[in-house]
């Protein structure tokens, strides 16, 4: 698919769960792109992994950490989601939530977190919403 100029692959959208949980009415439905520059952005974070393997798995994984992740935090300050889930281990996909005409949300990047971190967030969003 060519966006603007750019080829892009079309990842997943944005959940009414989420949607709802976040009030972020205006993402409704609103599809999540990956360009195909996105390697070259997360290459930095090959190191962080276990494995090369772990890596590769989990750029092959991003459609499934969008559509099944374990959890997702909304990041207000970067208006950004983070999806988690784990694979070999844990993975955050960050996708930025962009609402200008004609433009899409898109994956900025993918990491390994820590347990611990996922584990902060998690403490972070239950007391956003209580």
């Amino acid at each position: 698919m060519k966006l603007g100029g750019k080829k892009v692959k079309v990842v997943g959208t944005i959940s009414d769960e989420i949607v709802d949980k976040y009030k972020l009415y205006p993402y409704r439905g609103k599809v999540i792109v990956q360009s195909f520059k996105l390697y070259i952005h997360i290459e930095k974070h090959i190191k962080e992994f276990k494995n090369v393997n772990n890596y590769y798995k989990a750029i092959r994984g991003i459609k499934g950490i969008i559509a099944y992740p374990y959890f997702v935090y909304y990041d207000n300050l970067r208006n950004s989601l983070l999806y988690f889930k784990q694979l070999d281990e844990n993975v955050c996909v960050v996708v930025k939530l962009i609402l200008k005409k004609n433009t899409n949300c898109y994956v900025a990047t993918l990491y390994p977190i820590s347990k611990k971190k996922i584990e902060r967030y998690l403490s972070m969003d239950d007391k956003m919403h209580k």
